[in-house]
């Protein structure tokens, strides 16, 4: 069934207007998290859940263009620079996680594991060289590593907890309709 010429600007509007809110609470989220210092990596992950509503709600290229303006504001506004170099790295996670659990779980884990390593050296690489962060050597750097794993498995588990309830509980309850391609 083809749209007329004013259904597909409202739906376009809408989703522009779904995707400008979500940004924004996305930039709430990470400057909460750059300012408590303590909180940045919650609230990366609370931004992440962003464009997790984002990918199933609207669609993938919707939730990229969330991930870029939140991470192009993030790096503008944010005090913290590796907050922002954080969420830059990993915030379009969910979007890699929509891709790599169409294979099975074996090369999911693969997928995800490898990619979550990839950004992990990364950060590490540039907050040493760009931001001025040094660790105490290699020890430190393994230590991270497998710490930053660990949390990664928990964090890749609770997403998709999270996915799992919003789809079977509060999706019918939100009705949402209407925003998807």
């Amino acid at each position: 069934m083809k749209k007329n010429k004013l259904g597909e600007t409202s739906l376009r509007t809408r989703r522009i207007a779904v995707c400008s809110l979500l940004a924004a609470l996305g930039i709430v989220f990470l400057m909460i998290g750059a300012v408590t210092d303590i909180l940045d990596l919650t609230m990366i992950m609370l931004a992440s859940f962003c464009i997790v509503f984002a990918v199933i709600e609207i669609g993938e290229k919707w939730a990229w263009l969330i991930y870029g303006v939140t991470a192009v504001l993030s790096l503008l506004f944010l005090p913290s620079k590796a907050a922002a170099l954080l969420y830059l790295l990993g915030g379009a996670y969910p979007i890699f996680k929509s891709w790599f659990e169409k294979y099975r779980s074996i090369i999911a884990w693969i997928l995800k594991l490898s990619l979550f390593n990839t950004m992990q050296l990364l950060f590490i690489l540039l907050a040493q060289k760009i931001l001025g962060l040094s660790g105490a050597g290699y020890e430190f750097v393994l230590s991270e590593i497998l710490l930053g794993n660990a949390v990664f498995i928990v964090y890749d588990l609770c997403l998709t907890v999270c996915v799992t309830v919003y789809l079977v509980r509060l999706r019918r309850r939100l009705k949402i309709k209407g925003l998807k391609e």
